[in-house]
């Protein structure tokens, strides 16, 4: 199964914290929103994952790439940032024929994954 993640937001409502890093890289009990969402989702079996990027995004390239470089990892830039739903129109093709079917977490949300 592939996990798509939106992480292109400017993150406004998080202010000062995001005025020169994502909101998914905002530190949260030891380790970053976006990197619990990867523990996670990598222990619950996940093994592709596509990272849609926009708002200082090279910040999120670089961090999954320093801090997961085994990870199978695509990255598409959301460009204009026109919402969630045209996040995912842009990565459509990433995603479209996959077999094993995707899973879309917002690069916000941690959850407990059973």
């Amino acid at each position: 199964m592939k996990a798509i993640i939106p992480v292109a937001g400017i993150g406004s409502r998080l202010r000062p914290h995001t005025h020169t890093q994502p909101k998914s890289l905002v530190p949260v009990a030891g380790n970053t929103i976006l990197g619990h969402i990867i523990d996670r989702l990598r222990g619950a079996g996940l093994t592709e994952f596509v990272f849609i990027i926009g708002y200082l995004g090279e910040k999120i390239e670089q961090y999954v790439r320093r801090h997961y470089p085994d990870l199978n990892a695509t990255f598409v830039v959301q460009e204009p940032r026109e919402g969630l739903g045209h996040a995912l129109w842009v990565a459509r093709d990433t995603f479209r024929h996959d077999p094993d079917g995707v899973l879309i977490l917002l690069g916000d949300t941690i959850v407990d994954i059973d």
